[in-house]
Parts: structure tokens; sequence; C-alpha cells
């Protein structure tokens, strides 16, 4: 009787073990489930963006684990001890993980000859991983996942073209003297269909194959430094440890992101890429060269500012050419530089490179034209002041001869200070306005035009 209670109890124990085994085995096997890290709020945006990716056919533990590692003992207790903390409101809100080059290139997956050749990002930016991949850059070699985030624009490891931006352009693109054609074309190649821009139809072709600096045109291409926030080191560390923290770019890097996988963002601020035609974009030149803006060339180039007469911007200013676009060529005041600083002045190799030897031939003739047009229209002009300052002012035009006058020199003014090669047909437009005025005004003094 006893041996046979005996057996009963071994089979039981025999049962409840294999219950426990089976039972552990499921719940482990449960853990390695994308369903399992779901079950955390804390993880619903990670979740939602990995859903919605290339990789949603790819369990989470297959990434954020080596090859391997996700079968040790030791795995499960660390994502065991993660519910533990994160049931007893123990864990650390500022979580990150890393995920190791290994998991991205292992078999089945990113293959090492998978990744090579080029591709376009994007469909329109050339890209090669041989490049990049394993390079030094900055103090840093770069990873897989120095370029691909965990969460960009809704997707999960998309490409971050914000690390390019800040890679590429950080202490490289001043604004002020353009980058060679070839630093844009080495990226993305120029649109080549037409472009209509304010009633005008522009091509990029001509101007690629005379090498113009893509940057004469858009200046304003790039914006943002990617300074580095001197509270920026907070978001992880305790500031108990900033004073031991190095201040090496270099180690900075190599330790970040080398070492550890922490996003550029974080850090850095914001550069930001691509073509704009901004209203702005002309004062925004100017700035970089000059303390004070000339409203004067400025205004005269985007056609406003004149009187009697329509807007009229220049074909160039819609077309989103900047002062660098003409003034290229350095000048030094002599020894007065010291004091009054250097400036870019225009040259005709501004016009040359973008229109050919046409170029200068319109440059020469737009000048003459000018130069006969505000020396016939200043001596109208002077003609019509000085009879307004004979007149009486109690006559009843006397009003409304002082306005057209005052109208006549300001167009006259303003293509002389703002340069009339800057907006050459709205600068003629003015000078015969001048003209029409200063008759007028001598008619309604009663002097004839040959006399006062």
């Amino acid at each position: 009787m006893k041996n046979l209670m005996r057996k009963r109890w071994f089979v039981v124990t025999l049962v409840i073990v294999a219950v426990v085994l089976l039972g552990g085995a499921g719940t482990l096997q449960y853990t390695t489930q994308p369903g399992f890290c779901a079950s955390c709020h804390i993880m619903d945006p990670y979740y939602e963006t990995w859903q919605a990716s290339m990789h949603s056919a790819v369990a989470c533990v297959d990434c954020h684990y080596a090859p391997g590692e996700k079968y040790k003992l030791s795995s499960k207790v660390k994502a065991l001890n993660q519910v533990v903390q994160y049931v007893t409101g123990t864990y650390d809100t500022k979580f990150y993980t890393e995920i190791k080059d290994a998991s991205c290139l292992a078999s089945g997956c990113h293959s090492p000859e998978s990744i090579k050749g080029d591709i376009m990002f994007r469909d329109r930016i050339k890209f090669n991983h041989d490049a990049h991949y394993g390079k030094s850059a900055r103090g840093m070699t770069l990873r897989c996942t120095t370029c691909h985030s965990h969460n960009i624009e809704g997707d999960h490891m998309a490409a971050d073209k914000n690390a390019c931006f800040l890679c590429h352009f950080k202490e490289r693109v001043t604004g002020t003297i353009p980058v060679p054609q070839q630093f844009c074309l080495d990226c993305h190649d120029p649109p080549a269909e037409d472009i209509e821009l304010e009633g005008q139809t522009f091509n990029h072709t001509n101007y690629v194959e005379q090498k113009v600096d893509c940057q004469r045109c858009h200046i304003d291409s790039v914006e943002g430094q990617g300074h580095v926030d001197p509270n920026a080191c907070l978001q992880c560390h305790d500031v108990s440890e900033i004073p031991t923290l190095t201040s090496e770019r270099q180690d900075l890097h190599n330790i970040h992101v080398t070492e550890h996988k922490v996003d550029c963002y974080r850090c850095h601020s914001e550069i930001r890429h691509g073509a704009h035609t901004s209203d702005e974009q002309v004062k925004f030149a100017c700035d970089q060269c000059h303390t004070e803006p000339h409203l004067g060339p400025r205004e005269l180039y985007a056609g406003i500012g004149g009187r009697g007469v329509d807007d009229m911007p220049s074909s160039m200013y819609n077309a989103q050419v900047d002062c660098i676009g003409c003034h290229m060529e350095e000048f030094t005041n002599g020894a007065l530089a010291m004091i009054s600083g250097e400036v870019m002045r225009p040259t005709v190799k501004g016009c040359i490179n973008c229109h050919g030897d046409v170029g200068r031939d319109f440059l020469d003739m737009w000048t003459e034209y000018l130069a006969d047009d505000v020396a016939s229209t200043s001596v109208l002009v002077k003609r019509s002041r000085a009879a307004l300052d004979l007149a009486d002012p109690a006559t009843a035009d006397y009003a409304k001869a002082q306005k057209l006058v005052e109208d006549a020199e300001h167009n006259l003014d303003f293509v002389d200070i703002g340069k009339g090669i800057h907006n050459f047909n709205y600068s003629m437009e003015l000078l015969a306005k001048s003209t029409e005025f200063s008759e007028e005004a001598l008619e309604m003094l009663g002097a004839e035009e040959s006399g006062s």
C-alpha cells in the first residue's frame, strides 16, 4: 500500500513539475512576442510605429537582442525585471535602448552584401552605404543606428534626414560664400523639368552646365547651426555629473555614438535643408555681410517703392538670385580695411557665369542706357525744382506742382541710390515717370520746358 502511495505521489510530482516547466516555457515564449511589449503603455508610440513600419513582420527581440542573445536566461531575467519595474513604478522614464549592428546584419536580414551599391533615398537623394557604414566622421564610427532612428515621421528605424543634414552641413555652409556646385550634386541632381516662377519659365540645365554654384540662388537652402544646448546633457545626466564630463567633441562622439546610440537631436539643434522661395531671402543674405541692410538696392531689386509706377520685381529677384549672385569679388578697402572691413563688390563675372558672353553685352547696354537717361532726367528734375522755388506758394496749383516735383526727385534718387542696374526695366519706368512728373509740374508753374 505504501509503495502504491509513493508511486502515486511520484506521478503527481512529475505532472506538477511538467506543468510548471511547460507553463514557464510558455511564459518565456510569450515574453518574446511584440504583444508582450505593448502591454506597457509607455511602449505605445514605439509599438505603433513598429506596426506601421517595414519591420512589422520582425519581432522586437530579433532586433533588440543580438543574434542568439534572446534565448539566454540572462535576457529573460532582464526582460522580467523590466516588467517588475513597470508594475512597481520604479522604472526610469528616460529609458533608452541600443540595437547592435549584428542584429541588423544578421542572416536573413540586411547582410553586408545586400546594402552595397548606390540607392536613391526618398527617390531623389543619392546614397551609398559603403561610403558611410563603419567609416569615421567627426570623431565617431558610423553605425546602422547613427542614421536609422526609432521614430522618424511615424516610422520605426527609418533613416533620419536630420542626421544627414547635421553631419554634412555643420560648420561647412556659412551662407556668405557659396559652396561649390559639386557639393550639392554629390547628393542630388538638379530638377530636369521647366519651372514656372512668377510667370517666367526657368530651367536649371544651362546653369548646371556653366557650373553656377547652387547657393548663389538658393542662399537660404540651409538654415540652422546645429549648436549644442548647454543644458542638453541634463536630459540624461544628473547635475552633479556635469563637471566630470568631457567637453572634447571627438570624445563625446565616441562615447555617445560609437559606443552607445544617442540620437543627434538629443544634443544638437536642428539644421534644416530645402529649396526656399522666401521674400526675406535677399535681406537674409545681405545681413550676413552688412550690419545695416541697403534699403534702396533691396527695394529697387524687388521692384517696390517707386512713385507712379506699378511694382515690377526683377526677373532675377523672382528667380531668387541673391546678392552674391553678382557681388562675388572680394574687395578690401586698402589700408582702411581694419576699419571699414571687407565687402563683396559686383563683377561682370556674375553675368557671364550664368548667361555667357551675352550677359556682358546686356550689362554694357543697360549701363549705357541708364547713364544717358539719368543724365537727361536729372536736368529736367532740377529745372522743375528751380521753377518751384521761384513760384508763389499762394498760387492755386502750387501744392500739386510741389507733389509732382517731390515724386520726380524721389524716383530719380531711388534709381541713383538704389543702383538702377539692380532692376533695369523698373528703373527705366521710374525715370520715364520722373520726366513726366517734371514736365507736368513745369506746365502747372507756367514754365516752358525750354526755359524757366
